[in-house]
């Protein structure tokens, strides 16, 4: 599931199984989205469910192949796992240690909340010429995507739990 909403791009990933034809679906909407908003301008929020599966080999070649097609159109790029303890802290570590080795040029940040992402995504995005009034602005419209991800099925309940607590 993608989403956008002006420069924002909220590619979801649920806790199915991500096959290679559905990366390959993302990359294409990103890249689409990236040619209308401009090159560093994509602003980006993921959100990734807490029961989230590691892609199998097909599927890491495909996301691996859409790194070049898409870092030239992103301008910054968080992503949100939420939840406490430590496995949610494991894998926020393990996202920030992928993000620092990808020696991409754009910021990147990995969060434990939508509203903490909406915050430090605020501050990136407004040099880039993102038109928003204040970080709720953007916490909204990923709130809305999480809200619609959950009702789909595509995000579990575990989600929904945090939503509403």
């Amino acid at each position: 599931m993608v989403a956008t909403w002006r420069a924002l791009v909220i590619p979801v990933i649920g806790k199915a199984k991500f096959p290679a034809e559905s990366a390959r679906a993302q990359i294409r909407a990103i890249e689409a989205h990236g040619k209308q908003i401009g090159k560093r301008k994509v602003v980006e929020i993921t959100l990734l469910d807490r029961e989230l599966s590691l892609p199998d080999g097909e599927t890491r070649a495909v996301l691996d192949t859409g790194v070049p097609i898409l870092g030239p159109y992103y301008g910054v790029v968080s992503a949100v796992f939420e939840g406490d303890g430590f496995r949610a802290a494991f894998v926020r570590g393990l996202l920030t240690s992928f993000q620092m080795m990808s020696g991409s040029e754009y910021p990147q940040k990995v969060f434990p909340s939508v509203e903490d992402a909406a915050k430090w995504t605020f501050g990136q995005a407004l040099p880039l010429g993102f038109i928003v009034a204040n970080p709720g602005e953007i916490a909204e419209a990923v709130s809305i995507v999480r809200n619609l991800a959950i009702e789909r099925g595509v995000l579990s309940m575990a989600a929904a739990n945090i939503a509403t607590t």
